[in-house]
């Protein structure tokens, strides 16, 4: 799957300023298996988003220091197919899992995460099609704040709650 991801928000304990993760091209793939019931489906994600801060150094000290972040997120859920035997084919998700969040320099903290998503197959043939999707995506706060930060004293993370992102994402579907 290839989609566009965006939404979140890091907040630094520090300064109390807040940093906006920046929206950027998102990949990755889903596998699910029928549980007997052809519109049963459970599935297990993983996506990957390669993204910035929305400031030069959110992490504190010198020129380019850790501003690029890596989202790497592993869902394991249930979807409903409403119609498994048609050409087109609505659908909806539902999963848990984790995001690990990686700084630029080797900083990282995983959160729990929670997604509910909604879509569209739509089917060429009997065993090939592609999937259209919309992911909401719920990032809990939980971790250190140091994480982010292996080369300063700063931090920056998830606070409060955590945060919301959003999916839009289409790919290949192959069907066996």
């Amino acid at each position: 799957m290839i989609g566009f991801r965006a939404g979140g928000n890091l907040h630094n304990a520090g300064n109390g300023e807040t940093y906006a993760i920046e929206p950027s091209l998102s990949w990755g793939f889903v596998a699910g298996m029928s549980l007997g019931r052809p519109n049963l489906i459970v599935e297990a994600t993983y996506l990957q988003q390669l993204t910035r801060a929305s400031t030069e150094n959110p992490f504190a000290g010198g020129e380019g220091n850790l501003h690029d972040m890596r989202l790497q997120t592993v869902l394991a859920g249930v979807q409903w197919d409403f119609s498994p035997e048609a050409r087109v084919r609505p659908l909806v998700s539902a999963a848990i899992g984790a995001t690990s969040l990686e700084a630029q320099g080797g900083g990282q903290t995983t959160s729990f995460t929670a997604s509910l998503s909604g879509g569209v197959k739509l089917m060429a043939t009997r065993n090939f099609g592609a999937r259209l999707q919309l992911r909401a995506l719920a990032l809990f706060a939980g971790g250190s704040l140091k994480g982010l930060c292996q080369w300063s004293d700063c931090a920056v993370g998830l606070t409060g709650w955590g945060t919301l992102q959003a999916d839009v994402s289409v790919g290949t579907l192959f069907s066996f």
